[in-house]
């Protein structure tokens, strides 16, 4: 390793760090200093990467988070809210000197958690309890939805086009806010805490950043469903969905995501990265195989134990149940109080 060393870095504030990010061939739009940045500044994480420097130029890094919890423990996390964070190596050959001072750099007492398959790392266990779903951009939008998107979703596209649905690309916090109105509902339908208001509205950051944007199917001036999209190098990222029950019979869902083939398309990208589901989750593991996206698993590595399955309990139940039946503003107190010890 002659003429090589490794740092700690601030990822957010460090300039060496983007240059890494657009150069590493595995990087992916958690890694960009705008998600850490609200990382740090929504869920007040201490974020920082440890680096390998050549000539005075970061070559590696592997970004983390402490979280520190009295509910769901202290730990580090590579990284929270990202379904994937994978070492950063501009160069291969710098893989061993970087997994080799990740490791140094574990205090004993904290477990390590890294969101990619690293079982190199000096004490690592995988462990697969989510799959992603990627779908190639390799022709054009009308060509994938005849030749590879299956026909169910077809129809069920074709019925909200027949049912005047109209898909908007935003890119502008108003399309945020309208996200985060289809966001509680959903979350709320679902029995599971709402994310914090400004953890959704302060994305606008991330999309100008990265290059994202909001998709909003609406007929006439209702918003039906909406997602907000995240794009890094080739690929584009759906990270977050969210709609209106009442209208789920004319599938705006399914026109959506077309629309989202083609915008990631005519922007030269090269995949769809639909995101991380938990392997029980067959609804949504079908709705994404439907659109012809590839499955495969998603391992995590850690260091200092595998955590036990969360299971919600009797607690989680009633907490479901109670914001199911509370007013929306329920959920969002909750989400804002237990999210950052959920990350």
């Amino acid at each position: 390793m002659s003429g090589w060393s490794t740092a700690l870095v601030d990822p957010v504030a460090d300039p060496r760090w983007g240059p890494l990010v657009a150069r590493a061939p595995d990087a992916v739009v958690f890694h960009h200093p705008a998600w850490l940045a609200l990382l740090t500044r929504r869920y007040r994480y201490a974020v920082h990467a440890v680096g390998v420097v050549r000539a005075g130029e970061l070559v590696a890094g592997l970004p983390f988070a402490r979280v520190e919890s009295r509910l769901t423990g202290r730990r580090l996390v590579a990284l929270p809210f990202s379904d994937a964070c994978p070492p950063l190596l501009a160069d291969p050959a710098a893989r061993g000197p970087l997994l080799d001072a990740v490791a140094a750099a574990r205090p004993d007492d904290l477990r390590l958690e890294v969101r990619a398959d690293v079982a190199d790392l000096a004490g690592g266990e995988v462990a697969v309890r989510h799959v992603e779903h990627v779908l190639a951009l390799d022709r054009a939008p009308e060509r994938i939805e005849r030749e590879v998107v299956r026909p169910a979703l077809r129809r069920g596209a074709a019925k909200a086009r027949r049912s005047g649905v109209v898909v908007q690309r935003c890119t502008d916090a108003a399309a945020l806010e309208t996200f985060y109105v289809l966001h509680r509902r959903t979350r709320r339908r679902q029995g599971v805490p709402t994310q914090p208001r400004r953890a959704i509205t302060e994305l606008h950051g991330v999309l100008a950043a990265c290059g994202g944007f909001v998709l909003v199917a609406r007929r006439g001036d209702v918003p039906l469903a909406a997602a907000v999209f995240l794009a890094q190098g080739r690929t584009l990222t759906y990270k977050y969905g969210a709609s209106d029950e009442r209208h789920l019979a004319v599938r705006p869902n399914n026109l959506l995501f077309l629309e989202a083939i083609r915008h990631g398309w005519e922007a030269g990208l090269e995949r769809l990265d639909l995101g991380r589901t938990d392997l029980g989750n067959a609804g949504l593991r079908a709705f994404k195989a439907s659109l012809g996206a590839q499955e495969r698993p998603l391992p995590y590595t850690y260091v200092g134990g595998v955590p036990a399955e969360r299971a919600g309990g009797p607690a989680g139940r009633v907490l479901s149940a109670a914001i199911r039946q509370a007013p929306p503003v329920v959920g969002g107190l909750v989400g804002a109080a237990l999210y950052r010890h959920a990350g």
